[in-house]
């Protein structure tokens, strides 16, 4: 037996498919086979009973054949048309035509069905791919569920002290935007009351005991239901070290410093009155659920409510101005925001963003924002969707966030903003030091993919695959480059209008180490852009 046979030569093989295009891809390749030089007499057949693709050639040294197996995805395939295959210097490309592309809805349903019906691999399902991210879905699923704890998904621990009954879904992020609006153009505008609706919608939002508040990204929680949670204040006296701590300065209450998006909402220049931080007669009513389930709203929907409300429903327009407390005024700002992603018009000098990890496994699930240094700003927790569940992850494969990932929620956010862009350029930045980390250009964000690994001359066991949805971008990481590099960086962000994204430091890195891995999908000669690589994100 020869040394090759001993040792097969491993190739990896990508499907990958774009929307509306009945045609579907596979790329092979190995970084020791040149196939236009060494595939002598290359053919390809499809076995579609056994959802097989079979590549056989002969080496240029040998007489011997070589042979590849290759499971084919879940497809609806053209028979009648022919493969179309061509050997390049470091791929073979098949072109397979089909007979619906790969998102249409009979070729989802088919798929879903034959999912149900199939038992294997979870690693080579997609229907968790399937499954939009739909914050309207989540507070649904949460609230038919009564009771609620979350745990880390690294270790099992849980993180809740008490079960949390009470949910609500915060609007968009410019929501306030939306409000003034909308209230610009109804018979209240007058006198100052859009700004007072507002300022008393926003009451109905904070971060109290047993409640959850929902957003896209993440759930925020009550410091005080957070098992083992301690300020960074407290541990910096039980160490005794405060070496190395940053000196945040505290804002005063009577700052009049202009914030984006309350130019026009009075604040009080005096410090709160007692009688403004009592709580209001409905939470007196109510201590184990101090807020109402409040169902999912558009930003419209929101205004309009508002306004029939308190202009309409009582017979009077109110003038009083509404009293809000520190961290009330802190959400009015939209400075908060999920502690996954921010945009430049939501940050603040003023708001530094700790990192909150596991009591247990000391593994980061979240963040929260603060302006002394210690504290939560609003009494809030943010804790990423990607690192938490709603049962032991141990115990239980039906968690309501399992379909989150990092990636998932990162590709989500990112489509916001470029849903009619063709070509849509973007710049990530530490949300700490505002410098460079990663430049990515989107190129296709209706594409679908899967790959793996197959051995010459071997017969892989049965494997059924399906195609997932990606979003095919080129990006660079800017990490530790000299100086003439970052110079070029920054003349390509100024260029190219770059949209500036600011993360956590460690939700960047596991982000980039992510898209890294993924560049392994293609071929070396796919990446034809200078100083970028092409590397593909799930969606």
């Amino acid at each position: 037996m020869s040394s090759e046979n001993q040792n097969p030569r491993k190739w990896r093989y990508t499907w990958e498919a774009q929307s509306h295009l009945p045609l579907l891809k596979l790329f092979i390749f190995s970084p020791e086979i040149n196939p236009i030089t060494h595939c002598n007499h290359l053919n390809v057949d499809l076995i579609f009973e056994k959802s097989l693709i079979t590549f056989t050639w002969k080496l240029h040294d040998s007489s011997n054949s070589i042979s590849l197996l290759i499971p084919l995805p879940r497809v609806l395939v053209d028979l009648d048309s022919p493969l179309n295959f061509r050997p390049f210097e470091d791929h073979i490309q098949v072109q397979i035509p089909l007979l619906l592309p790969v998102d249409h809805p009979i070729v989802s349903s088919f798929i879903s069905e034959l999912n149900s019906s199939d038992q294997f691999s979870a690693c080579n399902s997609s229907q968790s791919f399937l499954q939009p991210l739909s914050i309207d879905s989540d507070f649904k699923a949460l609230s038919s569920k009564g009771d609620v704890h979350f745990y880390c998904r690294n270790c099992d621990y849980k993180l809740t002290k008490r079960s949390i009954r009470c949910l609500v879904d915060l609007p968009s992020v410019n929501w306030t935007d939306v409000a003034d609006n909308w209230f610009g153009t109804c018979c209240c505008s007058f006198g100052g009351i859009s700004e007072k609706l507002v300022a008393k919608y926003v009451k109905s939002y904070r971060c109290a005991e047993g409640t959850c508040l929902l957003t896209t990204a993440s759930v925020i929680l009550c410091k005080d239901d957070i098992a083992g949670f301690k300020s960074r204040e407290v541990d910096l006296n039980n160490s005794g070290d405060n070496e190395g701590s940053i000196d945040i300065p505290c804002k005063p209450d009577n700052d009049s410093s202009p914030k984006h998006g309350s130019e026009n909402i009075p604040t009080e220049k005096n410090s709160m009155s007692r009688e403004s931080v009592e709580p209001d007669d409905d939470q007196r009513k109510s201590p184990s659920c101090p807020l109402p389930r409040v169902d999912s709203a558009t930003d419209d929907e929101i205004a309009h409510s508002c306004c029939e409300h308190d202009a309409l429903g009582s017979g009077q327009i109110i003038n009083e101005p509404v009293a809000l407390q520190a961290d009330q005024k802190s959400f009015l700002n939209c400075y908060l925001g999920n502690a996954f992603l921010f945009r430049s018009d939501g940050l603040s000098k003023d708001i530094e963003w700790i990192d909150f990890a596991c009591p247990q496994c000391s593994f980061t699930l979240g963040a929260y924002p603060c302006s002394d240094g210690s504290e939560p700003l609003d009494g809030g927790i943010r804790l990423l969707k990607c690192y938490i569940s709603i049962s032991p992850p141990s115990k239980s494969s039906d968690d309501l966030f399992s379909k989150y990932t990092l990636e998932r929620m990162f590709t989500c956010q990112l489509l916001e903003s470029a849903k009619d862009e063709l070509s849509f350029r973007s710049v990530v930045k530490d949300l700490k030091t505002k410098s460079s980390l990663v430049h990515i250009v989107l190129l296709n964000p209706n594409s679908w993919c899967c790959s793996g690994y197959c051995s010459e001359d071997t017969v892989e066991p049965f494997v059924k695959i399906n195609l997932h949805p990606v979003v095919k971008v080129l990006f660079s990481q800017c990490y530790d480059k000299p100086d003439s590099i970052l110079s070029i960086n920054q003349e390509w962000e100024t260029k190219n209008r770059a949209e500036e994204i600011y993360m956590l430091t460690y939700v960047i890195r596991e982000l980039v180490k992510s898209v890294e891995d993924a560049t392994s999908l293609f071929p070396p000669s796919f990446s034809s852009s200078p100083g970028f690589l092409l590397s593909s994100i799930p969606r």
